[in-house]
Parts: C-alpha cells; structure tokens; sequence
C-alpha cells in the first residue's frame, strides 16, 4: 500500500502542478481582443493600455487586418501589425514580456517591437502612420486600407 501512495503522489504532484500552470500560459496569450472595427479609423486609447497587448482586429472591405497595443516595460506605446514581416499572417502570442511568432516560434521582447523591422518580426505601424493625441492613438483608415490590401491581412495570400 506504501508504495502504492507514493507512486500515486509522484503522478498527481506533477499532474496538479500542470494544472495550477497552464492557464497563467494559456492566458498571456490572446488575453484581451478590442471590437472588430469596420471601415474607419482605429482610435486605440490610452487608458486602457498596459504590459498586456490588446489586440484590435479592423475589418476593411472585407478583409481583416490586425494590429495589436502593448505598453514596454519604458512606458512607450508600442503598436504593430500582428503580422511577422518574414513568416506573414500568422501573427504573435504575447507570453509575458516576449511575443512570438505563431509561424516559426522566434520570440521578441516588448522593448524591440515598432523599433526594429525586416526579417522576422511585427511588423512597425511607425509615427508616419498613427497620430497621437491627449488620450489615444489613431491608425486612419487609409493606412488600414494599405494593411487590408497588402500580403498581411488575415486570409490573404501574398
């Protein structure tokens, strides 16, 4: 019976230790969505921002782009295309300070993201492309529609 119970206990510890882990991994990865946005501009505000990235999905004639928020560990604003320049449209999980890239698994730090472009890595919305203003920050509807139209979009082949 002894060994029983200690053969028992060696399976559920590691069983209950999975089980008390997975949704703090689970979590970080999709954890919150805005509104699908349609065919205007997407006006990300500011207070809703912090280290977990909002992903804004923005539908325009049709076609789905997506673009996510996040606030660096700096405090800066970080917002890109939730597209790998490299790998496409397969998008990023956010696990932790890191995301990564859903289609080859590289991984980038939060400090890195709308700073460094080519290669693989989300792609930057950059300053040309957003307009800050006291509360938010505004994509315009003309580069969404640059987005939408490009290899990017979710669904579209390039």
């Amino acid at each position: 019976m002894k060994a029983f119970l200690s053969r028992s206990a060696s399976c559920v510890l590691p069983a209950l230790l999975c089980a008390a882990l997975f949704p703090v991994f689970a979590s970080g990865a999709r954890a919150a969505q805005a509104p699908i946005v349609v065919d205007a501009d997407l006006a990300i505000p500011l207070r809703d921002l912090s280290s977990t990235a909002i992903f804004y999905p923005v539908q325009v004639n049709g076609v789905v782009a997506e673009f996510f928020a996040v606030r660096a560990p700096d405090g800066t604003v970080r917002i890109a295309v939730d597209a790998c320049q490299a790998c496409g449209p397969a998008g990023f999980t956010q696990i932790g300070e890191y995301f990564r890239c859903t289609a080859c698994g590289q991984d980038f730090h939060v400090s890195v993201i709308e700073r460094r472009k080519g290669g693989c890595n989300p792609i930057p919305v950059g300053d040309r492309n957003k307009r800050v203003e006291a509360d938010r920050i505004v994509l315009p509807l003309a580069f969404l529609r640059q987005v939408a139209a490009s290899r990017y979009a979710k669904g579209r082949r390039g």
